[in-house]
Parts: C-alpha cells; structure tokens; sequence
C-alpha cells in the first residue's frame, strides 16, 4: 500500500541572525553546492531538511525516500525527491554523484525491526551509502549517531552505532562530521512506548540541566546544517559533536 505524503512545513522554525548570515557567506564562498538527504522523513530527518530549505545555502536538495515529502515552503523549487534502494549500491553511486555534501539521518529501532534488521539498517544501510557518497567524490558527510555510540560497546545500539561512526570516519571523505545527540525530544509520528515512558521525567530533568541528556530534533537538525556553514580552515577534518555541544551552538546563535 502507498504510503501517505509527509508534509514538511517551516513554521515554527528558528534560525537566529547568525545562522542566515553564516548561510549566506557559505553560499558566497562556495556556489553551486547541492546536498544529499538521507532519512529525510525521520524526526532528524526532517529538521535537516527544513533547515537546509530555509537557509537557501545549497542550489539543490535532494530527498532520497521511500516516503514522498509535500512541502511548499521557501525554495520549494529546489526540492529534489528520489526513491531509494540502499541494496543497490550502484545506484546509490550513481543518484549521489554530483552532490557536494551529504546528511545522513537514517535510523530504525530493535523493537520495530528486529536485531537483526536495527543493524541492517543503522549499520549495513548507513555505511553502504556512505561508500557510495565516498565513491561519488561527496565533500562533507555529516551524520545524526547517537550520545554513548561506542564500537567497543557490549549493547547492541551503541556497538552498532559506534561501528557505523569510525568506518565512516576512517573512509577518507575531505571532511566527516558525527553527530550525536542524548535523547531525541518531540512529537513522534509513531508510537515507542519505552520514550513514552521516559519522556515526561526526562523533560523535568530538562528543566533543570537542558544540555545534559536530552536534545530537541529541531536543534539537531539546525545544528547538523550550521555546522556544514563552518569556513574549511577553521574545521577539524574529522569532528564529533555531542549533545552538550549543539545546545551551545543554538543557544549562542539566539543571541544578537
């Protein structure tokens, strides 16, 4: 059965001064930049995408997507919808080439998917794609991992996601930035009754220290395209950026 289209909005939106200016030097300093979306559809995924439309930073968008996105906010025109088939990696190679940067915000959870299909997912989907950008010359990966990702883990989540990490970091993009927020906050399109569990104390714990465990995704995804603003000369090749980190970088950005 076809799957019903994600409307994507940009209200509620909260860029800052400092966001719109640093996307406007970007796009001065290196024209003609075009992004890949990977799990486009997702909590993060969507924010990465909102945020990407609005900055006007890049001449093209592309969504890859088993779900088709509505969207008819600002730059509408370079919103680009591919079907996507993470098995195909010669097909991957093929759509990814000529995008300068890409974003990956692909996730699943072992108790939708199976072990075995959390890991095709967060580790085989991701990595996967990840070569096909490295083989179609991508800039800048930058991908949503998770607080705690540690290969060396004895849980599954974060071996899985700490595993995904270092073999993306270790592919020999220009530049790799990992992202990896606590405890996602927002309004789920599907139910996860562990966070319904967690969510109301965690957010009177949020009340107290906001940047310790949690982390809205709509600062995820502002932080994941801020992030890709950054001049070349001032970034690390390799970077990982924790939760503690893109709380600051919204929080400071929201000052004149």
């Amino acid at each position: 059965m076809e799957r019903s289209a994600l409307k994507i909005a940009l209200d509620k939106i909260v860029l800052g001064s400092k966001f719109t200016k640093a996307a406007g030097e970007f796009k001065e300093r290196a024209p003609g930049k075009s992004a890949i979306v990977l799990g486009g559809t997702g909590e993060v995924g969507r924010e990465v995408v909102k945020h990407l439309m609005a900055s006007d930073a890049f001449d093209k968008v592309t969504v890859f997507t088993r779900r088709p996105i509505e969207y008819a906010g600002a730059n509408a025109e370079k919103l680009v919808q591919k079907p996507v088939d993470y098995e195909d990696a010669a097909q991957l190679e093929r759509d990814f080439a000529g995008h300068s940067h890409a974003f990956c915000c692909l996730g699943t959870t072992r108790s939708k998917s199976g072990a075995d299909g959390f890991y095709k997912v967060d580790h085989d989907y991701v990595v996967d794609s990840a070569k096909a950008c490295k083989q179609a010359n991508v800039e800048h990966y930058s991908i949503c991992s998770s607080s705690g990702a540690n290969k060396n883990s004895m849980f599954l989540y974060m071996k899985t996601k700490g595993q995904a990490d270092d073999e993306i970091q270790n592919m020999g993009f220009p530049r790799v930035s990992v992202f990896r927020p606590g405890m996602l906050l927002c309004d789920r399109g599907e139910s996860r009754i562990l966070e319904k569990v967690v969510t109301v104390p965690l957010r009177l714990l949020t009340m107290v220290a906001p940047s310790l465990l949690s982390i809205p995704t709509s600062t995820v995804g502002w932080a994941m395209v801020n992030n890709t603003f950054s001049a070349p000369e001032s970034t690390p090749l390799n970077e990982i950026i924790g939760n503690a980190d893109m709380h600051k970088a919204f929080d400071d950005a929201q000052k004149e």
